[in-house]
């Protein structure tokens, strides 16, 4: 349920993010072809969507057996039912932890994580698929992730990001989201850290890329959520993979009072999950997704880093800060407010979308919402101009409050 602070706001009743309206439906957990009497995770759909690799946890028909690492398995999907799954990695599953961290855009090549408690991970390996089987693993270096903790992996399937979830010597929790890029040259760059928008004092693990590198889904146990771990969703903003939207729970229907994790979405249409809500173990479910335009309808768009920096200012963050239990807008507030109004007033096509990121007490945000429209107005914004819709699981509940001020652009028709 939206959560709606002023009386000309339509009341939504689906998820917001960024711009974009997810709905989840038809909750579905996959046959005995693909879960078992193991443990099943990390799901990823072959492009085609005729295949879902998926790992294998405390299962005997594992090269190690029940207690000797994970095994990737795959099962097929023929006339719409999932076939028992096979091993089609004979030659790349061992006695290890062999996950499956990415594919290809052709499917032709599999990112693989091979991980060994009596050895520093220091890269991923690379199999291609060789008729029906896939070929021994050959290894990549990537600097910088060596790391004797618990790691987990994505990799885009143009092989040029890496998202990785474990415990560095800057993380803020138990294990924090972290990103390498390969620049032009074909060099990775070292791990950074994605920061206090995502990263918690908890957990953040099971980081998955949309198609298009704009949406970030991870599961974390450490803003309340339904239960253990739930799912959430980020946006990246700017084009930038420093600055990221407020998570946002991905809801009832996808998370539980249980752990939740290891989300992958495709086409916008339907996506796989992992959880264990039923049992002890964690088996993989399906649930299909609907994406409708939400505050930012087709046409519109955030403004890059770079425009915002030729606008505003390189060294401007539009975030207003409010001490506990204090509704008034100070001095600095408005200076700032009127600052940025000013630079953008004339550029009709330019718009202001007024975020609640942190809160104390959701009457006082209402209050503040209304001095921030009011000193947009005096400087010249137009209500039109003004867009301000929240989602309850988005905002964090804190001793302060926080509400950030972005911009968007109405493109031309």
């Amino acid at each position: 349920m939206v959560r709606r602070y002023l009386s000309w706001l339509l009341l939504c009743t689906s998820l917001e993010v960024s711009g974009q309206i997810f709905e989840f439906t038809d909750l579905e957990k996959l046959p005995a072809a693909v879960n078992s009497n193991g443990e099943e995770s990390v799901p990823l759909l072959a492009p085609d969507q005729s295949k879902l690799f998926f790992v294998r946890s405390l299962y005997d028909g594992n090269r190690g057996g029940k207690y000797g690492g994970q095994d990737i398995w795959v099962s097929e999907r023929v006339a719409g039912t999932w076939k028992p799954a096979t091993n089609e990695f004979r030659y790349v599953n061992n006695r290890d932890n062999n996950v499956l961290a990415g594919l290809s855009a052709d499917g032709n090549v599999a990112y693989i994580l091979n991980s060994s408690p009596s050895s520093r991970l220091a890269g991923i390996h690379i199999s291609k698929i060789r008729g029906k089987e896939w070929s021994r693993a050959e290894f990549i270096p990537i600097p910088g992730i060596e790391n004797e903790d618990f790691v987990g992996m994505f990799v885009a399937p143009e092989f040029d990001i890496v998202l990785l979830s474990m415990r560095g010597g800057d993380s803020l929790g138990e294990e924090d989201l972290y990103i390498c890029v390969k620049d032009k040259s074909g060099n990775w760059s070292k791990p950074r850290n994605l920061g206090p928008t995502i990263n918690t004092k908890g957990f953040e693990i099971s980081p998955f890329l949309s198609a298009d590198k704009k949406k970030l889904y991870f599961s974390s146990n450490g803003p309340k959520g339904f239960g253990d771990a739930d799912i959430y969703c980020s946006e990246r903003l700017y084009n930038s993979w420093e600055t990221w939207s407020a998570p946002v729970n991905l809801g009832p229907t996808v998370n539980s009072k249980k752990f939740d994790a290891y989300f992958s979405i495709y086409g916008d249409t339907i996506a796989y999950f992992t959880s264990n809500r039923d049992k002890a173990l964690a088996d993989i479910y399906t649930v299909k997704v609907s994406e409708k335009p939400g505050l930012l309808a087709a046409g519109q768009s955030y403004l890059h880093k770079d425009e915002w920096d030729r606008l505003i200012g390189k060294n401007v963050q539009a975030k207003l800060l409010f001490e506990q239990k204090n509704p008034t807008l100070t001095v600095a507030h408005r200076e700032l407010i009127y600052y940025i109004a000013r630079k953008v007033s004339l550029m009709e096509d330019i718009g202001f979308h007024v975020i609640v990121r942190e809160e104390d007490d959701p009457a006082l945000t209402a209050d503040r919402l209304k001095q921030i429209y009011g000193e947009l107005r005096q400087s010249g914004i137009e209500l039109k101009r003004i867009r301000e819709e929240q989602t309850p699981s988005a905002i964090k509940t804190s001793n302060v409050a926080v509400i950030e001020l972005l911009l968007y652009r109405e493109e031309p028709h």
